[in-house]
């Protein structure tokens, strides 16, 4: 390769380009270059850019126990507040035992030893007479289990089925507006309340630690401590709360504070 300056004539430069050398020089910028990135990624954060598929199914295993971590604390903490409120209306609630129907009127003829039919006048009896007789009587109509399967709580379409890996602990049933909403099985109510996310929500307690959740109600026929029976009507559907987007109840069932499948309780 030859080069003419014309600002200096007579004096012209000559280079010889060797393909070897030039390939050579490539090669070491090429390697030097390779070492850098290599070292960059090594001795930085970068590194995590290189792992390979065990890393990212390492990864997936800690997301997936993470998730479960989280969903165990949501479920001892919703136990925790249905023990809360139980005992809130133990507490405080001493005279909803005394809320009955004519339902409830042959469960106080108690059978003596002599095999005769003794009733229990509970007006001739003291408040305190009154609170232990009716305890017992509840006490011994729920303690059994609740009947499974039972049908569905309401009227409609399933839309939605349980998704705990998505945070839907429940099923979402479509319906009309004001469908009549039943409880599943006997039980008492625990909870009876309005929330701006779910509109009015009822948690009913079963017997064998099985506890039923209704949200998304526009009106509710039952409060704190009432006892239902299997059939009742605790109140109606509706396209109530912020997280709703239509007229749908959403089911839930939980059995000693962990979330469950409610289509293996329920049949159509």
């Amino acid at each position: 390769m030859i080069l003419l300056d014309d600002t200096r004539p007579g004096e012209d430069n000559s280079y010889a380009i060797k393909p070897n050398r030039l390939f050579a020089l490539f090669a070491f910028v090429c390697l030097v270059i390779s070492s850098l990135v290599v070292l960059i990624f090594m001795l930085t954060p970068l590194g995590s850019l290189l792992y390979t598929t065990e890393d990212a199914n390492m990864r997936a295993q800690v997301e997936d126990v993470t998730k479960r971590v989280i969903a165990l604390q949501d479920s001892l903490t919703v136990r925790d507040n249905q023990l809360t409120e139980m005992k809130n209306i133990i507490k405080l609630s001493l005279d909803t035992t005394l809320t009955m129907d004519d339902r409830f009127t042959a469960l106080f003829n108690v059978q003596d030893d002599d095999g005769d039919f003794v009733s229990i006048n509970l007006d001739e009896s003291s408040t305190s007479d009154k609170i232990g007789n009716t305890g017992i009587v509840f006490a011994n109509m729920l303690k059994s289990a609740p009947d499974f399967p039972a049908l569905y709580p309401v009227k409609g379409t399933l839309t939605r089925e349980y998704e705990p890996d998505d945070q839907h602990f429940g099923i979402d049933v479509a319906t009309k507006e004001n469908e009549i909403i039943t409880s599943i099985a006997d039980g008492t109510i625990v909870n009876a309340s309005w929330t701006i996310s779910d509109g009015y929500v009822i948690s009913i307690q079963h017997d064998g630690g099985i506890l039923s959740l209704y949200k998304h109600c526009s009106s509710i026929t039952k409060k704190n401590g009432d006892i239902v029976l299997k059939g009742d009507i605790i109140g109606t559907t509706g396209d109530v709360g912020v997280s709703s987007s239509g007229p749908h109840l959403h089911f839930e069932i939980w059995k000693d504070g962990l979330p469950q499948d409610p289509a293996m309780y329920l049949i159509q």
